[in-house]
């Protein structure tokens, strides 16, 4: 049974479609109330009535991509008994998901997901759309916003760009833009993501394409900024009580109110040095304990430091961070929902959408977003939240901001305590609004580039020759986020032995820390993967002659200028161009460590770590 905010939802949705209105709504709900599983709700009442003929479910991370299109909708319409088993759904909500999808003759072979990394697994229903050709399409923001501007995210280096049918496919759709905040947590790229999600936006308007944003974390003033560009929009949220201030739609959900308020909410600091026998103390009381960094090197340090300390077997703790091979990922991840593991020390990466639960979180503080995400994955549900009691414990340290600080200093002074979940206050509980509404982020938007993205979406025809040289001018192939490249980390003998070892012993990494991994001299060579073996093209020799004397940035862009140009050849050459599957880079062996990922001692050089 869906939350009393979705049902409010769907109603004015429904209200919409009856007006002849296009619904565009931004739904904004506390981290755990179900927003991603919501979304096969909204698909079928808008398929339902002709508006739509499909759904584009839009995420940003690959691995909440990953967990949503296997755990939740490949399992609610196969019945596989390993998902059953590696997921731990809820047998209600699958059900409810099951009935929405088939009640508008979607089943598991009209899902698909793109992304840019595939998914292992034996389940032949498995299947990945860059066309987006299918009924429920579950993709990366990234490949979503590749195709929307016409660059066609398995031609992107083709001389001829077919873009004609992912974006047709796009316009024949509704958009669900799940964990929106995260486009406005895009430090480095920030003015980038920000501007190509705007005209993402003015896209689904002039298109009159239904749009859903749903996150948990938009501050007021990004909420305004979303919804200026969207014009005529609902804001639906929870509220007090239930009630309609312009486009603001307030409801009251007493079922999640009562539970929340039920627990017993504890925060407090602690320091960086106390860290290891409070996590003792708690996993010695049957506690389990998400420790969350804001760098992969202090993860993999605490990692180490709480493994050897506590003296946990390989069961009992994991490690989860960006710069890990897909196979120690997954690897990670089956431990976590076997329901074995008492610690986990994990980075961003669990942040959003990750479906996991634990009793107590110890956090660095670097962004107020990022700890009202990471505090989603402790109490998730009454039968998950093990004493009703839940300790947030923020540490001390270098990443601590001072907007934290003040928010919890402020209510506990005033002898009140923070309610990480509900987004307004009640008894003697203060709402993390209070919090996110206090960091003022105005963004600036990249007017250029703006003009360049609608160079390719005005026109009724666009070259493919004018969208290579707009990207390889403007944005240097990346939309959203930096230039991202993959990494293998076994050597290439072993590699072309064994093909099946590709998909699973690769990373993908953005620019800047391969430009890092480089500087750190753990890159071997660039690599071609054909279909029938792994061939290397160049051996980067020229790296150990530029990079002692070169800036980081001029370092960044020398790889990428290779690295494009390397697979433009590729792409050229007719009798290689169908039999390439991927161009990576090579890690040496001592850079990677087997459950750990890229060697601590190679990061952790760097003066503030990664």
């Amino acid at each position: 049974m869906a939350r009393r905010l979705i049902e409010r939802a769907l109603e004015i949705v429904e209200k919409d479609l009856s007006d002849g209105v296009i619904p565009r709504i931004i739904l904004e709900a506390p981290t755990g109330y179900g927003k991603s599983v919501a979304a096969p709700l909204f698909a079928s009442t808008l398929i339902k009535h002709g508006l739509s003929y499909s759904l584009i479910h839009s995420l940003p991370l690959r691995a909440i991509v990953r967990d949503l299109y296997l755990c939740l909708l490949v399992n609610s319409l196969t019945r596989n008994a390993n998902l059953r088993e590696d997921c731990k759904k809820s047998e209600e909500v699958l059900r409810e998901v099951a009935e929405a999808l088939k009640s508008v003759n979607i089943g598991v072979d009209q899902v698909a997901y793109q992304m840019g990394e595939l998914i292992s697994s034996e389940i032949e229903a498995v299947r990945k759309e860059p066309l987006f050709n299918a009924r429920y399409i579950v993709t990366t923001l990234d490949s979503l916003a590749y195709n929307m501007f016409r660059i066609p995210v398995t031609e992107i280096f083709n001389p001829k760009k077919h873009y004609a049918t992912p974006r047709l496919r796009i316009y024949l759709s509704t958009l669900y833009l799940d964990e929106a905040h995260t486009i406005y947590e895009e430090e480095e790229d920030l003015e980038r993501s920000a501007t190509v999600f705007r005209e993402i936006l003015k896209i689904s308007v002039a298109g009159n394409i239904p749009l859903i944003i749903a996150s948990a974390t938009l501050s007021n003033c990004i909420e305004e900024e979303i919804a200026k560009e969207l014009k005529e929009v609902r804001i639906v949220k929870l509220g007090e009580n239930d009630k309609v201030e312009g486009k603001r739609v307030y409801v009251r959900d007493e079922d999640f109110e009562d539970f929340i308020k039920s627990i017993t909410w504890k925060t407090d600091f602690i320091e960086e040095q106390e860290l290891i026998n409070k996590v003792r103390e708690l996993v010695e009381s049957d506690l389990k304990v998400f420790v969350a960094r804001d760098t992969v090197c202090s993860a993999i340090k605490t990692y180490r430091d709480l493994k050897e300390a506590l003296g946990m077997r390989g069961n009992e703790i994991t490690l989860l961070h960006g710069l890990m091979t897909k196979q120690d990922r997954e690897e990670a991840l089956k431990k976590l929902y076997s329901g074995k593991v008492k610690v986990l020390i994990a980075t961003s990466v669990v942040e959003a959408g990750v479906d996991i639960s634990f009793d107590v979180l110890i956090t660095d503080c670097g962004r107020p977003a990022s700890i009202v995400q990471r505090i989603g994955r402790v109490c998730r549900t009454p039968s998950t939240c093990k004493h009703a009691e839940v300790a947030i414990y923020l540490v001390k340290n270098q990443y601590l901001s001072e907007e934290v600080k003040e928010f919890v200093d402020n209510v506990k002074q005033s002898g009140r305590e923070v309610s990480w979940r509900l987004p307004y206050d009640t008894g003697d509980l203060t709402s993390y609004m209070k919090l996110l509404n206090s960091v003022e982020k105005r963004v600036k938007m990249d007017i250029e580039l703006a003009k360049r993205l609608r160079a390719l979406t005005n026109p009724l025809f666009v070259s493919s020759k004018t969208i290579e040289n707009i990207l390889k001018t403007s944005m240097s192939i990346a939309l959203i986020r930096t230039y991202l490249t993959e990494v293998l980390t076994k050597r290439a003998e072993t590699l072309q032995r064994d093909q099946g070892d590709l998909d699973t012993n690769i990373m993908t990494t953005s620019i800047d820390k391969l430009a890092l991994l480089a500087k750190r001299g753990c890159i071997e060579g660039l690599y071609v993967v054909f279909g029938d073996g792994v061939r290397k093209i160049e051996n980067l020799s020229w790296l150990e002659n530029e990079v002692l004397g070169v800036r980081e940035k001029k370092l960044q862009e020398l790889l990428i200028k290779r690295h494009l140009n390397a697979l433009g050849k590729l792409m050229r050459d007719p009798a290689q161009r169908y039999r390439v599957l991927r161009l990576a880079y090579l890690l040496k062996e001592n850079c990677y460590v087997e459950g750990e990922g890229v060697k601590y001692g190679v990061l952790c050089l760097q003066r503030n770590g990664l």
